[in-house]
């Protein structure tokens, strides 16, 4: 007679490329990291789009170009 056997593999973590090269979401296990670093990104994200949406008047106002507006819109979310 003969057992069979069932083997789980693990899936492997998913690399992020982040600015500093590549990096590891947080443990599954570290709910609050992973809920801050979601939300995290969640905010870059919202930012990103609200300051595209922003005229060169308000632009200068802030200090900013158009061309730093889409140098920062065009990154990942991931990316700080």
């Amino acid at each position: 007679m003969t057992t069979a056997t069932t083997h789980t593999r693990l899936a492997a973590p998913v690399p992020l490329l982040g600015s500093q090269g590549w990096i590891r979401p947080p443990a599954p296990d570290d709910a609050g990291g992973l809920i801050g670093l979601l939300r995290e990104w969640l905010q870059r994200s919202r930012m990103r789009e609200q300051i595209s949406e922003l005229d060169e008047h308000l632009l200068k106002d802030i200090g900013l170009t158009p061309a730093d507006v889409r140098f920062e819109a065009g990154k990942h979310f991931w990316q700080a």
